[in-house]
């Protein structure tokens, strides 16, 4: 299972229509087809109930479904925790120190440290 193929899972899941998913992704149709078939291969089970030219999600469907927001969420959170680490917008900083360097070493650097973010 692949998140492209859930991705294109999600979108036919909100358009309920393999064409109309298909130009929302910018694929052509048959390929969108044959990846959701090769999802129900792997999975073992429908997704979709196919009825003429309307589908519906299967119980199954809706299961995956279920999982694979999920999933797309946490891969949003830790994209967002990894941005905010990398401009230093979260994270932890520890210091020690000297009882003897805490007045004339410590605080100047505190200082300094606070004059260059901020916000913290």
């Amino acid at each position: 299972m692949e998140l492209r193929q859930l991705e294109y899972f999600m979108t036919v899941c909100q358009e309920l229509h393999f064409t109309r998913a298909a130009e929302k992704l910018n694929i052509a149709q048959p390929t969108l087809s044959q990846q959701i078939k090769i999802l129900e291969e792997e999975v073992g089970v429908p997704l979709f109930d196919r009825v003429e030219k309307k589908i519906v999600l299967t119980e199954a469907g809706k299961i995956l479904l279920s999982h694979s927001k999920r999933v797309f969420y946490e891969l949003e959170q830790a994209q967002a925790a990894l941005k905010d680490l990398d401009g230093l917008e979260r994270g932890e900083l520890r210091v020690g120190s000297l009882l003897t360097c805490i007045d004339y070493l410590l605080s100047p650097a505190i200082i300094h440290f606070k004059k260059f973010l901020p916000k913290y």
